[in-house]
């Protein structure tokens, strides 16, 4: 029992292939995107608003390609083994990497919300969208906030049991 246990970790790949697909098909559909868009503007028929919006929404795919690759390669690294790649790559547990899913989600939703200004008809729509944007990025803000102090608070407390205490006779 112990052995199966122990060998399910390696159930992971299948969430760590998948996200690495993930990541490359969202390398190549930016690229896409990317020569499309140059090819329009070449030929110059495309509108300057659907050009920048053409923009931000290939800028959203290259973030959203990049954070599949962090945490495709985080995962091989908590349950695989060691791999040879830029510690900022990297987390040491799972709540390092909810952290680092956290930062990548307020970028791709502030360009959702860059689109939504560029292209909207309504103020109403538009402030609405800009708060919910604003109060999704407090969270996110906040709950990383709070997993650092927690992080800092228990290695300090692993630092304080690591010491010997000191006796009245010690002094």
């Amino acid at each position: 029992m112990k052995w199966l246990i122990e060998k399910s970790r390696y159930l992971s790949l299948i969430g760590v292939f998948g996200l690495l697909a993930g990541s490359l098909l969202a390398f190549f559909f930016g690229a896409y995107k990317t020569l499309n868009l140059f090819h329009e503007t070449v030929l110059n028929y495309a509108s300057e608003d659907y050009k920048l919006i053409a923009l931000f929404d290939v800028l959203d795919i290259f973030l959203v390609a990049v954070a599949l690759l962090v945490i495709s390669t985080s995962l091989y690294e908590l349950f695989i083994g060691d791999l040879n790649v830029p510690d900022w790559m990297l987390v040491h547990n799972l709540s390092e990497l909810k952290a680092k899913f956290g930062f990548v989600i307020i970028p791709v939703i502030a360009v959702k919300f860059l689109q939504k200004l560029l292209a909207s008809e309504s103020a109403l729509d538009t402030l609405y969208y800009g708060i919910a944007v604003a109060l999704v990025s407090v969270s996110l803000t906040v709950f990383n906030y709070v997993g650092e102090k927690e992080k800092v608070a228990e290695l300090e407390m692993r630092e304080k049991e690591d010491r010997p205490e000191k006796r009245a006779e010690d002094v």
